[in-house]
């Protein structure tokens, strides 16, 4: 038997223990691989975390504690031409309720405090929670909620999570509904409107302007928004501090850019006047201008709507009331087209003198009633005017010396001094809603009657009735014309665009349209007749002539349906059926400062209803003090509520 020395047995022993030992090193350096790899992978990945996607995590995060408010701009305020604010900013206090919030914390306690606090009834609180799960943004419950209100919200503001009170700003008219359709009013952007305007910052909840000076200069009014950002809990409830500043640091807000003040033309007080000179009318429009430049001095529709009620939560009440009137009190009657009437009989003065070879003094005989092609065109004054001329025929009014030169000339003459003084076409005034009336001529009735021009539409264009339809605002803009010897201007609405701080960056000069080239003998016979209409013995004004002022003017009663061998009474007609009522004037006569149309939709006559109250607008106008009481109360109103 061979042995095994020791020297082989601790070779092999060795040999053993190698391998073993080889075996272990690979497996740690395995398990050491591993680890690494996975170190790596998880630095990486920490590195993918923090650095390259840090920032966008963060934005997550933050945005579970950070709240984002939109503040409103402040609207640009609106003033008459001394100051007086015909429209401005109030401050008001609007509850509004985070969505994902309120659902996410309030239960059956919160939402009944909430329907309390603000007199919610159960159908309000299921349509606001119908928008609740509706919307991402914040949801407006309460607009414009009174103090008492907003103070329980904010005494229990820990225990209403999502329900937040913010300050906004509530457009306000002192004059209330007076000149609200030259104004106009704002209110919350439509579905529609919405589309159009979202490429321009316009978001859902903000108010636009919708009519009138609010709607035409929106982009100068709106303004821009500015941003506040705050540190919320889970519940919505605002942290300290500390926390602000760790987290936002300088950057918690930015102001708003308020809107641009515009400058108008207006008087505030002879729109109040105007107000109280129609009173007894239920429906009619005044426009007051001033001949020397064109500035528009007064414009004023009725029936009225109050903007403060439309500016807002408008009721149903209200909606009903405007739905029904049969006046259309969301019309804008001032430039709206109606049948003017005699108001329109310069024109057929003009159209003797220039087209039909009349001198002042040719005289016509007027029996009451003027005979065509076995037709008879009646005059107002059935028992006739005896002989008239270019004079006395203005004053009185008489339609039978008008049928004469309308028979004489023919439409087309008529038509065509019309539209010299600017009938029948938009004036260009800087608000939305323009119509542009209708001056008709032969080739009109060629294209829209079946039996084409007939010479008998000549003698009711003439007189303006027919298919014949003015604008008061044309209207006025053409008297003002006569009044300053032939400028036509275009309606100056808007004076300066300022800062809220009073600097001017852009002013509105006066502009002429066009100059009617007026044969000056004729504009002396056209102005004179026009005074006589007050100021003469036969005049159908001389009731309501001023005797400290002398002025000149034209009343006009509309037919708005064919009058039947039987008169009947003005009163007992049925309202639709009642003439209308004009009156067109510019004082002093010398030296014109303002020229005015008084329209009275079936209003009754213009001698008898119309020139009056023209002539209290007047009177009170031209012998007011500077700035009147009004004026003076106003701006103080408007001086405490700045300091406010």
């Amino acid at each position: 038997m061979t042995g095994t020395t020791p020297m082989a047995v601790e070779q092999s022993s060795t040999r053993a223990g190698r391998g073993e030992f080889e075996k272990y090193h690979r497996r740690y350096l395995w398990l050491l691989t591993i680890c690494l790899i996975s170190f790596v992978a998880l630095g990486l990945r920490l590195w993918h975390l923090q650095i390259v996607e840090g920032e966008e995590y963060h934005r997550v995060s933050t945005q579970n504690i950070i709240r984002q408010v939109e503040i409103k701009a402040p609207r640009g305020e609106i003033l008459d031409r001394y100051g007086v604010a015909l429209a401005k900013n109030r401050p008001s206090f609007d509850v509004v309720v985070d969505p994902a919030i309120f659902l996410a914390n309030a239960d059956e306690t919160v939402i009944d405090m909430v329907k309390e606090f603000l007199h919610l009834t159960d159908r309000d609180w299921t349509r606001v929670h119908d928008r609740l799960k509706a919307r991402r943004g914040d949801v407006v419950v309460r607009r414009n909620a009174a103090r008492s209100d907003v103070a329980r919200i904010e005494e229990h503001q820990m225990q209403l999570p999502g329900v937040n009170v913010r300050i906004n700003h509530q457009r306000h008219y002192p004059l209330h509904h007076v000149g609200a359709h030259g104004l106009g009013y704002i209110s919350e952007v439509g579905p529609n409107q919405l589309r159009r305007m979202q490429p321009y910052g316009y978001r859902r909840g903000d108010f636009v302007g919708q009519m009138g000076l609010e709607r035409s200069f929106e982009g100068v009014l709106h303004g821009s928004p500015g941003l506040e950002r705050k540190v919320v809990d889970a519940r919505g409830n605002r942290l300290g501090e500390a926390e602000t500043d760790f987290l936002i640091g300088e950057y918690q807000q930015i102001a708003p850019i308020a809107g641009r003040d515009l400058v108008t033309t207006l008087d505030a007080d002879l729109m109040v006047i105007i107000d109280e000179a129609i009173r007894d009318y239920p429906a009619g429009a005044v426009v007051a201008v001033d001949p020397r430049d064109g500035s528009v001095l007064a414009t004023y529709s009725k029936p009225h709507f109050n903007p403060n009620a439309w500016s807002g939560q408008l009721s149903s009440m209200e909606m009903v009331r405007s739905d029904n009137d049969p006046f259309r009190p969301m019309v804008d009657k001032a430039m709206s087209g109606f049948f003017p009437g005699s108001v329109f009989k310069f024109i057929g003065t003009l159209a003797a003198l220039t087209e039909g070879g009349y001198s002042a003094h040719d005289e016509v005989h007027c029996p009451g009633h003027y005979m065509l092609g076995g037709h008879r065109f009646g005059c107002w004054r059935a028992g006739g005017h005896g002989r008239v001329n270019a004079y006395t025929a203005m004053a009185q009014s008489c339609n039978v010396y008008y049928y004469n030169i309308a028979e004489r000339v023919g439409i087309d003459p008529v038509a065509k001094q019309a539209r010299a003084l600017g009938l029948g076409e938009r004036t260009g005034i800087q608000l939305p809603g323009e119509g542009a009336g209708r001056i008709v001529d032969s080739d009109w009735y060629d294209e829209n009657n079946p039996d084409g021009y007939q010479r008998g539409f000549a003698l009711n264009a003439i007189i303006g009735q027919g298919d014949t339809l003015v604008t008061p605002l044309q209207l006025v803009m053409a008297y003002a014309a006569i009044a300053n010897g032939g400028k036509l201007y275009y309606p100056r609405l808007v004076d300066e665009i300022r800062t809220q701080t009073g600097d001017s960056l852009f002013e509105f000069h006066p502009t002429i349209r066009k100059r009617v080239s007026f044969d000056e003998e004729h504009l002396e016979i056209l102005r004179e007749s026009l005074r006589m209409v007050l100021h003469s013995g036969v005049g159908t004004a001389r009731r309501s002539s001023l005797s400290h002022t002398e002025a000149a003017g034209k009343t006009g009663t509309a037919q708005v349906a064919q009058i039947g061998a039987v008169r009947i009474p003005h009163a007992e007609r049925e309202l639709h059926l009642r003439n209308h009522a004009w009156f067109a004037a510019y004082a002093p006569f010398d030296e014109p400062e303002i020229a005015l149309v008084v329209f009275l939709e079936h209003g009754g006559g213009g001698g008898g209803d119309a020139a009056p109250v023209a002539m209290e607008i007047l009177d009170r106008y031209l012998t007011r003090e500077e700035r009147s009481a009004l004026s003076v109360r106003l701006g103080d109103e408007m001086a405490q509520g700045n300091q406010r």
